[in-house]
């Protein structure tokens, strides 16, 4: 078999990932961690919210039987995009809960992390559904709403449509390189990451002013002071 050659991160990113001023970020990866030739790939997907509108502004697809390579890629991406940062990363725990679980603790001081299990329950709305089934309806409707924004590409086309709709949840079928909608998934976990709850928390100085009234400078005076000056001046009023 003809060893196949090595890829750098310099050749899997672009060199500049276009981003718009004080918009929110969210990272959503699919995992797997095999590299046969019909294996489930990994995906990691870079999704921006600008307005009311969410746009993909990165998407990647590969094979790997070695965990150092996923976790190249995500450090990768943040350095890529730094000063800025994302508001949380989201993985697909469900099938490779002790890759995700690594991933969480090597990565945590850099990026929020969630794990996210498909078939445990969440509630949206007073309606409880699983992870699956709320993920996909959340980037379908999005998307038939006209608020999410991907490359028109053909793979991602392809892999997109994989996905079918089976008795309320979502299934997708393997095609005959074993992708298995994995960018779909990463999409989705991407959304996710952006409109779940929870994130990095937040705190700024709060703004002193002065309630209406004049400040010092403007003599501004207070007509409790004398009675400080002499603790008997209400007496003798």
């Amino acid at each position: 078999m003809k060893p196949r050659r090595k890829i750098s991160l310099a050749e899997i990113l672009p060199a500049l990932i276009p981003l718009v001023e004080h918009s929110t970020l969210g990272l959503g990866l699919d995992v797997a961690t095999t590299e046969k030739e019909k294996s489930n790939p990994s995906s990691l997907a870079l999704v921006e919210k600008v307005g009311l509108d969410f746009v993909e502004r990165l998407l990647l697809r590969w094979k790997t039987n070695d965990p150092a390579v996923t976790r190249a890629i995500i450090q990768a991406v943040l350095m890529r995009i730094a000063p800025r940062r994302v508001r949380k990363l989201c993985i697909d725990a469900t099938s490779e809960r002790f890759f995700a679980a690594d991933l969480k603790r090597d990565l945590g001081a850099l990026v929020p992390i969630d794990l996210v299990v498909s078939s445990e329950n969440h509630t949206y709305l007073g309606e409880t559904m699983t992870f699956k089934v709320y993920l996909g309806n959340l980037i379908v409707n999005t998307m038939e709403d006209g608020h999410f924004a991907m490359a028109d590409e053909v793979w991602v086309k392809d892999d997109f449509r994989l996905v079918k709709r089976d008795r309320g949840t979502f299934a997708a079928e393997v095609d005959s390189a074993g992708n298995h909608a994995d960018t779909f998934d990463a999409s989705k976990l991407g959304l996710h990451a952006i409109i779940g709850p929870g994130g990095p928390a937040v705190a700024s100085a709060a703004r002193v002013g002065t309630f209406g009234g004049k400040s010092r400078s403007a003599g501004w005076i207070n007509p409790f002071a004398a009675l400080h000056r002499n603790p008997g001046g209400m007496n003798n009023a």
